[in-house]
């Protein structure tokens, strides 16, 4: 579990004054917890003392071990295909090198199923079902092909689904018309697309709703997005793993899928009139017996 986890933890009993801290530390995460423990305690209006009884709480042995844990965080966090060579290099032992590497994408799939909430699957599902809005999809360099899925299947279960892909002029043309009638699914992971970044924060400044696709720890987007879906990137490589992304994608196709029903079917036996009729794929030139 990340500081940032435990800070958001509503199992742990944090008293007023932690709070204070708690609020102070998200605010400017992790940044605010990397000065002393003089200016952290003076920045939330509280003692010394109760700064390091918070860290106490949170499962650290001092103020050192917890500003060394958050550290460790931003490395992680920064952490670049060049920088894992050497950490993620693979075994030359490795007897079935293709067999470890499905097993540590296995290993991922059910970290990303016991870690995230229900609430927030729903919350992005509904969000993708209100046919009153617009959808927008966007993602980053490798990312984007995840946005590109997405708005590729969404469009044939609902009306009003785009597409932000192309030159970054062409993209940032699409913020003339976001509002509070439209709704951006963006993904960003680590190491995190300063454009995209810009261009989330930019649509939500506009009104847009923002659900946010991103890692464990978590897109600068977070901070101002209405949905946060997260899962683990890391792998048995020096690249992360797409795996997971992929399919919490596929589940909320899927969920979308359900809740639409009879509209999507409608819909779907439409686009498929239409490309019969254009014999857009092989199937069109079939005749019945």
């Amino acid at each position: 579990m990340s500081i940032r986890d435990r800070l958001t933890d509503d199992s742990i009993d944090f008293t007023r004054s932690e709070l204070k801290i708690v609020r102070q530390l998200l605010s400017n995460y992790p940044a605010s917890g990397l000065n002393t423990v003089a200016h952290l305690a003076a920045s939330a209006g509280v003692s010394d003392p109760t700064v390091v009884r918070l860290v106490t709480k949170l499962g650290f042995s001092g103020y050192p071990e917890f500003q060394a844990g958050l550290l460790a965080e931003v490395q992680e966090r920064m952490s670049s295909p060049l920088s894992m060579m050497e950490t993620r290099k693979p075994n030359p032992s490795q007897n079935n090198f293709y067999q470890h590497f499905l097993d540590a994408s296995i290993q991922a799939l059910e970290t990303a199923k016991a870690t995230l909430p229900g609430r927030d699957f729903e919350a992005a599902v509904e969000a993708a079902a209100d046919i009153g809005t617009q959808v927008h999809c966007l993602g980053g360099r490798f990312s984007g092909m995840l946005a590109g899925m997405l708005w590729a299947h969404m469009k044939q279960l609902r009306p009003g689904t785009h597409w932000i892909e192309g030159a970054q002029a062409d993209e940032v043309d699409h913020l003339v018309d976001l509002g509070r009638k439209d709704t951006l699914f963006v993904y960003d992971y680590r190491r995190y697309q300063t454009t995209t970044i810009r261009f989330a924060r930019h649509a939500a400044e506009q009104g847009a709703k923002i659900v946010l696709f991103t890692d464990r720890w978590l897109s600068p987007i977070s901070g101002f997005a209405t949905v946060t879906l997260t899962v683990p990137v890391d792998t048995a490589s020096p690249y992360d793993t797409m795996v997971p992304a992929m399919a919490q994608t596929e589940a909320l196709i899927a969920a979308l899928t359900a809740r639409l029903s009879d509209k999507a079917m409608k819909r779907i036996e439409r686009m498929e009139d239409l490309r019969r009729s254009y014999a857009i794929t092989e199937d069109a030139f079939s005749q019945p017996d």
